[in-house]
């Protein structure tokens, strides 16, 4: 009798389990959005990229610029296209060097080249947003003294959403790890430095690089705390997950478990975290694994 109240019960939760993914079709996440870094070679197939964009739902695209280039035709014939398939399109930038005071100079130059080319790209071409990819503890220096690094790493974020606001008036967004809630945030009154960058930032993507939702250090477990800060700050946050093959370990990547197995578990994640005000949806790194991933 135990053993078929279990079976009748695991067959319960299978049907729910059912239900609740075929809902996904008529309930996707608001945002769906992917990186795009290496812009020399694949904005030369422009057409190919928005199209995969469109057939993903991808709605936002954060698309690396070159600073050092002058050439701002690419980038406006691109995100003119996007715009008109309904694709929001954010300039991507970053280094782990931009979280150091020494680097802020990289932080201007890449608000500069911003200002150059809203200016002379028009109201269609124009980006809807700034996306940094910072990660100052892959730096030898966060674990020679990890205090000074992260009250330099906040100064570079404050100093780089208030250029953003005075010269821009853009949205700025930033990649944090899933555990940056876990960092103290010294003496700024936030207690910890995922909550501070909530406080400044206007959407943040949470690199919660695991390939399975349930359980332990599963997706739905380390994004649930920033889930719930961003829900107390009303601020939106993404969930990053990763298509790059990965030497961290095969939790990581979805690279050889392929794309259903993606879809499969960014389904699961969304039924849980669809009742957090703080979830916007998801974001897949990168363009070009997961196109790759598409084909095999």
């Amino acid at each position: 009798m135990a053993l078929k109240r279990i079976m009748i019960t695991m067959l319960i939760c299978l049907v729910i389990a059912t239900v609740l993914m075929l809902k996904w079709g008529l309930e996707k996440p608001p945002i769906k959005g992917t990186w795009v870094w290496d812009t020399t070679t694949l904005m030369q197939d422009k057409s190919k990229m928005l199209a995969f964009a469109e057939e993903q739902g991808v709605n936002v695209i954060f698309l690396h610029i070159d600073r050092k280039s002058e050439d701002y035709e690419p980038y406006r014939v691109f995100v003119e296209e996007a715009h008109r398939l309904g694709i929001e399109v954010e300039a991507l930038g970053g280094d782990p060097a931009w979280g150091l005071t020494d680097h802020v100079e990289d932080i201007e130059a890449f608000i500069g080249w911003m200002k150059g080319y809203q200016s002379a790209a028009g109201e269609q071409a124009a980006f809807d947003g700034i996306h940094v990819d910072i990660e100052p503890y892959l730096l030898k220096e966060w674990d020679q003294d990890r205090g000074d690094i992260v009250r330099q790493w906040m100064g570079n974020v404050d100093d780089l959403v208030k250029m953003a606001k005075r010269d821009l008036i853009l949205r700025v967004s930033a990649d944090l790890p899933f555990w940056i809630h876990t960092i103290p945030a010294g003496d700024s009154g936030s207690g910890n430095v995922g909550a501070w960058m909530l406080e400044r930032l206007d959407r943040v993507v949470l690199m919660d690089y695991r390939n399975f939702a349930i359980g332990g250090n599963g997706i739905i477990a380390n994004a649930l705390p920033m889930i719930k800060e961003g829900t107390q700050a009303g601020k939106p946050v993404l969930i990053g997950l990763e298509m790059v093959p990965s030497d961290e370990g095969e939790h990581i990547s979805f690279y050889k478990k392929g794309e259903s197995s993606l879809h499969r578990q960014m389904q699961l994640s969304h039924i849980v975290m669809r009742w957090y005000a703080g979830y916007e949806g998801f974001a897949i790194h990168d363009y070009k694994n997961w196109e790759k991933a598409s084909r095999s």
